[in-house]
């Protein structure tokens, strides 16, 4: 069964700003998270609401919840790895 994944528009608009071939490995992962929402590699995100994961790619963090009761994976975060990716981690909003 396959998950939808929802990326918002900031996201989607931050991340026009990576180099071209960053764009399109970060777009293979997310097509792949639908099929596979939990890969190797895949780490569970500390000190926040349980079902929050991460995913390395490259120097790309995706940080993303998981909502296994309506088959939907909602993605909070694509950015590069500094200190600050992870301060003030919010759940992303569910109504999109």
């Amino acid at each position: 069964m396959s998950y939808q994944v929802r990326v918002g528009k900031r996201i989607r608009k931050a991340m026009r700003r990576f180099p071209l071939q960053d764009q399109a490995r970060i777009m293979a992962v997310l097509r792949a998270l639908a099929d596979k929402p939990r890969p190797a590699g895949c780490l569970p995100v500390k000190r926040v609401e349980r079902g929050t994961y991460r995913l390395r790619v490259g120097n790309y963090r995706i940080i993303y919840v998981i909502l296994d009761d309506e088959q939907v994976i909602m993605v909070a975060r694509v950015s590069r790895r500094s200190e600050g990716t992870y301060k003030k981690l919010q759940p992303p909003n569910t109504a999109i």
